[in-house]
């Protein structure tokens, strides 16, 4: 993690399995790269449903209000969360090459 990039992609991908405020805690020890670091975190929120806490509550939500929850709202979430996530991964990797 001596590379924004790596940096950047580290905190990204961790965020997908333990949610980006724990990424953040766990990697900021192990890098100077504030700043890729926090966008990595910022961007990882998106992806999977444990990427970032407010996707757990919003889903939670969704089973509280509604009669019959079906997979449908997961699959549309995971789909857009995932687009979102693509997108704005390549911006984020875009701006650290101009930041570089």
């Amino acid at each position: 993690m001596h590379t924004p990039l790596t940096t950047y992609l580290s905190a990204l991908g961790l965020s997908q399995f333990i949610s980006n405020v724990p990424a953040t805690i766990l990697l900021a020890k192990f890098t100077g790269q504030v700043h890729a670091l926090f966008l990595g975190v910022n961007v990882g929120g998106l992806g999977t449903l444990v990427a970032s806490l407010a996707n757990l509550l919003a889903y939670k939500a969704y089973q509280n209000r509604v009669v019959k929850p079906s997979g449908r709202y997961l699959r549309v979430a995971t789909v857009l969360n995932f687009g979102a996530l693509l997108v704005l991964g390549l911006v984020g990797w875009g701006l650290l090459q101009l930041a570089g």
